[in-house]
Order: C-alpha cells, then structure tokens, then sequence
C-alpha cells in the first residue's frame, strides 16, 4: 500500500468517527483515535505504509503549527489578567505528574528517557473539553474560573516540559556509554537558548513582512512558511522545533498590532494536518502489547491522577486560594486529548526505541480520561455548587 492510499484512508475514515464521537458529546479525537486504533488492528500493513519520514513530518508540522497558536495565546495582557495562582496550579500540577510517572517508570524498571516522555505527555489536559463540559452545564464561580484560567496556560506548560524530557531523554547515556552532568546540562541549555533565538528573530522579522502581504492568501503562505522555517531552523540547529514554533507565536502576539489575523489564517490549513497526526497515534496503539503491560499502565493511570491532584492541591494552598478550589481543581484537570495524541506520535519519532510502548499505554489513557474526565468534571463543578439551574446547553461539537 502507498502512503498516500493510507494517509487518505485515516483522514477520511477518522473524519467519519470523528463525527460520531461528537454526537455523543465527546472530543472528536476521541473518533480520530479510535479510527487509528481500528484500521491499525484490522489492517496491519496500513501502518507500516506510512514510513518513518512521513511520521516524522506529521508530528513535526503538526505541533508546529499546535505550538504557534498555543504560543500565540500567551499574550502578556493576558496572562496579567490571570486570577491569582493560575499559573503556579498550572505548572505544580503539570510538573508533579510528570515527576510521578517517571517515578511510576522506575518502579516498574521502564528506562529513564520513557518515563521523562510519558510524564511530559501525561502532563497535558484538553481545553476544548473541559470548556465544552462548561458550557453545557452553564457553571460559573470560583472554581470554574480558575480552571478556564489554569487550562488557559496548561498546553504551553505541557509543551515546554516536553522539550525540556525530550532534550534530556536524548541526552542521557546509551547502555555502554558514559555522560556527565554538565554534558547533559549543556545539550539541555543549548536546545532552550537556541530554540528561544530562533522564534524571537522570526518573529520579529515576520511582524515586519506581513505587512506587505497582498490578500489572504499569500497571508496563508507566509505566516505557514514562517512556521515551518522555525521549525526547520530548529532541526538544522539541533534545537527544540516546537519551542521555537511556541516562542514564535508568544513574539507575534506580543509585537504585532491585530496579530489575531495572523493565527486565524492557520486554521485554515491545519485541520487536515490535525487530524493525520492524532490517527496516527491510534495506528501505533497495540492492545496486544498492552495486556503485557498492564501493571505498568495502571500504574502509569495512578501517577497521572496523583501528579494532578496532590500538585493542584498544594499549589492551590500556597496561593490561598478557596478550599472549593483546592479540593476539586485537581480532579478536574483529568481529560485529555489532542495535544496528548500529538506528543505520543513526535515522541514515538524522536525515541524510535519507546514508540510502541509510548503509543501502546497514552492511546489507551486518553480513551480512559476522555471517558471518565468530563462526568468526574461535572461532578466537581456541581458539588462546588457552581452549575446553573435549569436544562443544560446543548454540547458543541
């Protein structure tokens, strides 16, 4: 089977079940997924068509363009306006999840680079969702609010922990092979600085050029351009790709009157992008591979949890924030989506080693939270008593 026959065939049918996956007020990469999981098991050899530098480019372009438009939504004004402790809740639960699964890693004997990837990984919680599950039960109040606030920054918290696992993941020592400390730490500093450098000069550069684009679409081909000339450069420079992408965005958003435009003329183009890169984590998921797995999935299950609970919860203390919210931010931040799936096919990319494994234990997790997630979030929104009376809003595809 050629790449292109395959790659045709996960668009279409993940667009399908993507569509019934929304009718049951679901995420439709939950569809997306299910449709990589599918086709993968039914027919084996449609993964194998998709070489490993087709993968390669999906994952890198995709969360490119993932990293822009997260990046552009850290607008300093925005992030002032922040209730206070959003962001440290952002960050403490982020971090302490990816410290406990790669506790979970070690206790199961799991090498250090693929605990650091799952925890990065682990780390992520789907805005679309939670904002879905929001609107449907009308909530508003204090946790409501910080939550909104919380998954506001979580995607570039996520991101940014990802680079930083990946880049010390492909720095640690190979069996037989010796690193020190500061090697490590100096491949580490490299790969921030350099990924930083490169998304402020582009940025920089592109504020000044769009202003001669003529037309939308030649708008289109530049802003893309930029984007994958980040990341390119990122690559060539032995750097993050996707910090870069994500710097790029927060430079623009910050520099460029009405830059708005800027990252709506992304959505233009990435939907099909999108849909590829999370499908083709469900065609590396392996339900056989798991059942071997299976201690060690339940475990990486209770570090996720954990991480976000206790992480949540202190960070919610230091920042005094009401009990209401230290008691139930941490199990609202449970479901999880398409930054997940997107991560696990980059990682699977970047630690070829860990792919199936990688693929083999987040699939199935993301299933698990997009399940159990939003009713566990209207459960807490309702017991904080912030969910309006009356007859739900409809769900939003």
């Amino acid at each position: 089977m050629s790449s292109i026959l395959a790659a045709g065939l996960i668009m279409l049918s993940s667009v399908a079940l993507g569509r019934v996956a929304a009718s049951f007020g679901v995420s439709s990469v939950v569809g997306y997924l299910l449709a990589g999981v599918t086709l993968g098991h039914a027919w084996p050899g449609i993964g194998d068509a998709i070489t490993p530098a087709g993968a390669a480019f999906a994952a890198e372009m995709g969360l490119s363009l993932i990293a822009f438009v997260v990046g552009g939504e850290l607008e300093a004004r925005r992030i002032r306006s922040l209730p206070r402790g959003a962001v440290s809740i952002a960050f403490a639960q982020a971090i302490l999840c990816m410290a406990a699964v790669l506790g979970a890693a070690a206790v199961a004997g799991k090498p250090p680079a693929l605990g650091l990837a799952l925890g990065a990984i682990a780390a992520a919680t789907a805005p679309s969702t939670t904002i879905m599950i929001i609107r449907r039960h009308k909530a508003d109040g204090p946790l409501t609010r910080m939550l909104l606030s919380v998954v506001a920054v979580d995607d570039a918290v996520c991101i940014m922990l990802y680079a930083v696992a990946v880049s010390v993941a492909r720095a640690l020592p190979v069996a037989g092979a010796s690193q020190s400390v500061a090697g490590v730490a100096g491949v580490f500093l490299w790969e921030l600085a350099g990924s930083v450098t490169v998304g402020v000069v582009i940025g920089i550069a592109l504020g000044y050029f769009v202003k001669y684009a003529r037309g939308g679409d030649e708008l289109v081909v530049i802003v893309l351009g930029s984007v994958l000339l980040a990341a390119g450069l990122g690559s060539r420079m032995h750097v993050s790709p996707i910090i870069s992408c994500l710097v790029l965005g927060t430079t623009l958003s910050n520099l460029v009157m009405g830059s708005r435009k800027l990252f709506a003329t992304i959505d233009r183009f990435s939907p099909p992008v999108y849909v590829l890169l999370f499908a083709l984590a469900g065609v590396g998921c392996n339900f056989k591979s798991l059942a071997t797995w299976i201690s060690f999935f339940g475990l990486y299950l209770v570090a996720r949890v954990a991480g976000k609970v206790v992480g949540s919860f202190f960070a919610a203390g230091a920042a005094q924030t009401s009990s209401v919210v230290r008691r139930r931010i941490g199990l609202s931040l449970l479901p999880q989506a398409g930054l997940a799936a997107g991560l696990t096919v980059a990682a699977g990319v970047a630690l070829p080693d860990h792919r199936s494994m990688l693929a083999s234990i987040v699939v199935p997790g993301i299933l698990l939270f997009e399940a159990i997630g939003p009713p566990l979030l209207a459960t807490c929104l309702k017991s904080a008593g912030e969910v309006h009376e009356g007859d739900p809003a409809p769900a939003e595809a």
